[in-house]
């Protein structure tokens, strides 16, 4: 027995050194500057706005390090002369998102698609050009939707990290992760149905019921689960009539208008 505690320890040891030394242990905002300014393979005048839009981003808590390092990775894989221009508007596209100094909103919704078109590429770096046009869409999206949140209080300034909002039903306290929850959710929703087959621009009610099933069970990477008084809070005062508009804009970015 003795023998088999210490083995089961000498294991646990082992696996807790390898998740130490992993790539993705400890990253911080200054690891994504250093691969910045010393790896990726974009023009020597910008590194420097990117480096400080992807720590401001990161130290507001919109973007994890390690995150930020896999999205930089996967797009200076696919780098080359021909679409340089594009990997370099998509990343400024992102930073600029994220800097709580020009817009303080999320960009998970924009990494994501990104990621998605990557993995069906052939050849690497054939969907750069798509990638960067869908990160500007989104990105239109991402803007869109945080009015209508605002409008209702869901909202941080960029030097508050933490606020109550009263309702009929109690507090809810509101901070980044939630914030952000709630607008890359909605906005995870509204793409989605902007995207099925069979979706039409009027069926407000159907786009209601999109976001509410996304804000009740997040699908994205650092997504935090919301309380339950803000989702009723947010369903009591949203009728779908707001998201019409803003699904319109979106089809007609990616031009379908039916």
């Amino acid at each position: 027995m003795i023998h088999q505690r210490s083995a089961m320890n000498v294991t646990l040891v082992l696996v807790l050194l390898l998740l130490l030394s992993s790539p993705a242990a400890g990253q911080t905002a200054q690891d994504v500057c250093t691969y910045i300014e010393g790896t990726l393979n974009i023009s020597t005048g910008l590194k420097s706005t990117l480096c400080q839009d992807f720590q401001a981003g990161i130290a507001r808590g919109h973007l994890q390090a390690s995150r930020a390092l896999q999205l930089l990775q996967e797009v200076n894989d696919r780098i080359n002369p021909s679409n340089q221009a594009s990997a370099e508007n998509m990343l400024t596209t992102i930073g600029s998102i994220i800097n709580p100094a020009k817009s303080d909103l999320p960009a998970e919704l924009l990494i994501r698609r990104v990621f998605e078109l990557f993995s069906r590429e052939q050849v690497k770096g054939e969907f750069m050009n798509t990638a960067a046009q869908e990160v500007i869409v989104l990105s239109r999206l991402i803007r869109s939707v945080a009015p209508v949140y605002r409008s209702l209080g869901i909202y941080l300034e960029p030097n508050v990290s933490m606020k109550v909002i009263q309702t009929d039903a109690g507090e809810i306290e509101l901070n980044v992760s939630r914030v952000d929850t709630v607008i890359t959710a909605t906005a995870v929703a509204l793409d989605r149905f902007e995207r099925k087959l069979d979706r039409k621009l009027d069926d407000v009610a159907g786009m209601k019921s999109e976001v509410m099933r996304e804000l009740r069970a997040p699908s994205f990477v650092g997504a935090e689960a919301l309380p339950a008084l803000l989702i009723q809070y947010i369903e009591a005062h949203t009728t779908g009539n707001e998201w019409a508009p803003i699904v319109r804009q979106l089809a007609a970015d990616r031009g379908r208008t039916s």
